[in-house]
């Protein structure tokens, strides 16, 4: 016999979550620090033969600080979406099945939380929503503030469908069909997109520290070669326009990489 996952009645809930801000915690807090005094190391030393520059580069920390929480913000907002999609086609089957609209929220999160775990994103939001209905608070309002909160243009545009349907008595389980399929394909399409761009996005890691290796090398196997770039205010100024310029074209990079469905 098959085991269905319950719904915790009493289970601690953490605050609503934001998700277009992101806070590290102290693992994440604690790999920033040591990768960037790392890098920021390897930079004083190949760019400036000076462990004392490396004062001077402590601010990366801070700098890399915002690109690290934008693509955590970017892969928890992926991970919602994605099981975001999941439930949606449960709760349609579910509907197609003969249960109301909440018993098939219901229904939805044994699978959410069978298939990701109760900690997963969406089996958090899925507990935050019952326990909202059980306060008397309307569906459509739920959906709503996760929209709002989400920033992710799927849950948005069905909050919004589902807040219109709800409110005129429309085709309500035809029209969670209809936009289901639509989520599903689309999430199809972003699926395609990011196996035809992974071997791109595999290159750029690799281009993105090859400049290191062949710096290093060079200093290592030709002795002095940089010594005319080193301890004079020329030398400073090219090998700070060139860090500019790596910096500049690694941003870039991630722009052209970074394809929205």
């Amino acid at each position: 016999m098959r085991l269905k996952k319950q719904i915790p009645k009493k289970s601690r809930l953490p605050p609503a979550v934001n998700y277009n801000t992101y806070t590290l915690n102290c693992r994440e807090w604690t790999e920033h620090i040591i990768v960037s005094v790392l890098f920021g190391a390897l930079i004083s030393r190949l760019f400036y033969d000076s462990y004392v520059a490396f004062l001077a580069v402590i601010p990366l920390i801070a700098v890399t600080l915002g690109s690290k929480k934008e693509k955590l913000c970017k892969k928890r907002k992926r991970e919602l979406e994605i099981e975001f999609k999941d439930t949606i086609l449960s709760v349609s089957s579910n509907i197609q099945a003969g249960y109301s609209v909440e018993n098939a929220f219901k229904e939805a999160y044994r699978e959410t939380a069978g298939l990701y775990g109760e900690h997963s994103v969406m089996a958090v939001e899925l507990r935050f929503m019952f326990r909202k209905l059980e306060n008397n608070e309307q569906l459509e309002d739920i959906l709503t503030d996760l929209a709002k909160r989400s920033g992710v243009n799927d849950i948005r545009d069905f909050a919004d469908v589902f807040q219109i349907v709800k409110r005129s008595g429309g085709d309500l389980r035809g029209i969670i069909a209809n936009t289901a399929s639509i989520i599903d394909d689309k999430q199809e399409v972003r699926r395609e997109i990011e196996t035809i761009i992974s071997d791109r996005k595999f290159e750029q890691l690799i281009m993105r520290y090859i400049p290191f290796f062949i710096m290093f090398y060079i200093s290592l196997t030709s002795r002095g070669y940089f010594n005319s770039l080193y301890h004079n205010i020329f030398g400073w100024i090219v090998m700070t326009a060139a860090l500019i310029v790596y910096f500049a074209a690694c941003r870039i990079s991630d722009i052209i990489l970074d394809i929205e469905v």
